[in-house]
């Protein structure tokens, strides 16, 4: 199965009661998973905060629950994890985080160890599929033991590969047991430096912990060279280099102890690791010869391929990657977003400020219709900045998933700060971009099954906006007017481009036709 399968698949035999997540490749189909496998009750959170949020609220009831998200997500639900790391859990919390190095389907290349080492949590890499399970049951242990969350490190590499998983028996699920502590659940000025004092005295403990079911353990070998392998890169480790010594690394926090032990007597040592150099700054103020990449061995940026390690082993420097030629993507034929940008480039704003789908292909040629892209929701607040230093006729573009996920607050920012922007949402009644998942705004849940459906125009309304109309982008005349109007008028004012995509139009003309 796949990698997300296996995790999908440790969380369901744990015993889950819940699951919660926002898309976001390369950890969207851990959900899915459930989804699809199991009858554990989930939810496509409205965004990764209230994922986590509601995952809380969860494990407060004494059961176990699982959060999945991309690695930019963590960014958004940073808020909350840090301060559960000092109120604790009850129910066992697991945080499975899909990290993208190489940046394949997203805007950056962090590396979640570093959000558990800030939070002062434990975090289990695995290698394969059997670890992705595994490691995965062994969180939620973990989590109950020392009552704190735990977070699950992935890479889309393993995510979505096939590997090989032995499946055993679910356990049952917990009862529900809610206690009040509001000594220990309320961060109130009198408790936090006692709690903080509690979360620093399990380090060590969770350390030995870690030791005693060797995440982190040493393979012997031969030579004076020596490799530390972090997660997936244990196996590149283990095909290329058997032969030498090698300290496998799969959980954090690392015993520095243990990687003093191992170095001691080579005379160089070698990091593989995918993301930043967390281990390799360790291993440096223990020995005075580490390749990594702070010295420049490994390159700071990318995925860290098989072909990059043999080169690195000198055992394929002769060996030349073949040259395929490059396929970007593009915006998909018949994509209703491609129309609206063709009107949207019509109306000629002076600056178009874009957000996070696959509506960010439209800044590529030949509509080059777009001019900045930074995080989910920052399209309407990049746009209230530029527009209030006096340049006019500003547009800001968003999807309607985006727009709920964190954009509503920046409309309100626009509103209360008297901004003068038109907002473009592109409602294509899906999560397109990471696999046509459901939106509020077609009131369809994880399953299929009906639920209330949020009015986006009612919606933008109640924001307090100075216009909102809804029009079809294939209706061009009608969307070049209602574009230009917005530009050209002082305020705020939206216009929605309304049109499904056109990968799921078949399904919603079915189920209107059988409603």
């Amino acid at each position: 199965m796949l990698g997300a399968d296996a995790i999908a698949r440790g969380a369901y035999e744990a015993g889950i009661s819940y699951a919660t997540s926002y898309p976001g490749t390369p950890a969207t189909h851990i959900l899915e998973s459930i989804i699809r496998n199991t009858d554990v009750p989930c939810e496509w959170s409205i965004n990764e905060k209230v994922a986590l949020e509601v995952a809380y609220g969860v494990s407060l009831t004494g059961r176990r629950v699982l959060c999945s998200m991309k690695h930019v997500g963590l960014n958004v639900a940073a808020d909350p994890l840090m301060t559960m790391s000092y109120l604790g859990v009850r129910g066992g919390l697991v945080i499975a985080m899909g990290d993208d190095p190489g940046a394949y389907s997203s805007q950056n290349e962090q590396d979640s160890r570093f959000y558990a080492y800030f939070a002062k949590i434990p975090c289990l890499e695995p290698y394969d599929g059997e670890t992705a399970k595994n490691y995965t049951k062994l969180a939620f242990e973990l989590s109950e033991t020392f009552h704190i969350p735990v977070i699950l490190r992935t890479q889309t590499r393993l995510l979505h590969c096939y590997l090989p998983v032995t499946l055993e028996e679910p356990l049952p699920q917990k009862e529900v047991s809610l206690v009040k502590d509001p000594d220990n659940l309320l961060p109130l000025p009198k408790n936090v430096l006692r709690l903080h004092k509690e979360l620093n005295a399990k380090q060590p403990l969770i350390e030995e912990w870690i030791a005693e079911r060797n995440f982190n353990e040493v393979y012997p070998g031969e030579g004076k060279v020596g490799i530390i392998a972090c997660g997936i890169t244990f196996n590149y480790a283990m095909e290329f280099a058997q032969e030498l010594p090698i300290l496998k690394i799969t959980g954090y926090p690392v015993s520095k102890a243990l990687i003093a032990k191992f170095v001691k007597d080579l005379e160089e040592v070698i990091v593989l690791e995918d993301g930043y150099p967390l281990v390799e700054k360790i291993a440096r103020c223990l020995h005075p010869k580490v390749k990594g990449k702070l010295s420049g061995d490994v390159p700071a940026e990318g995925e860290l391929s098989p072909d990059v390690v043999l080169r690195l082993l000198g055992k394929g420097a002769e060996v030349q990657p073949e040259k395929v030629p490059p396929r970007p993507p593009t915006l998909c034929p018949g994509c209703p977003h491609r129309e609206f940008f063709k009107a949207l480039v019509e109306a000629k704003p002076n600056y178009i400020t874009g957000d996070i789908g696959c509506y960010t292909l439209g800044a590529l040629p030949p509509l080059n219709a777009m001019d900045t892209c930074l995080c989910m929701g920052a399209s309407i607040t990049n746009a209230i900045g530029i527009a209030k230093q006096g340049v006019q006729r500003v547009a800001a573009v968003i999807g309607d998933s985006t727009f709920l996920h964190s954009g509503i607050t920046g409309l309100l920012d626009a509103v209360y700060n008297r901004a003068n922007i038109l907002v473009c949402i592109l409602d294509n009644s899906t999560v397109a971009m990471t696999g046509h998942q459901p939106t509020p705004i077609i009131g369809i849940g994880p399953r299929g099954e009906e639920t209330k459906a949020i009015n986006l125009v009612e919606l933008c309304k109640a924001c307090g906006v100075d216009s909102v109309v809804e029009v079809d982008p294939l209706k061009k005349e009608e969307m070049v007017e209602a574009l230009k109007k917005g530009l050209e008028t002082p305020g705020v004012h939206v216009v929605i481009s309304k049109r499904p995509c056109v990968l799921i139009a078949g399904k919603l003309h079915k189920r209107e036709t059988k409603a």
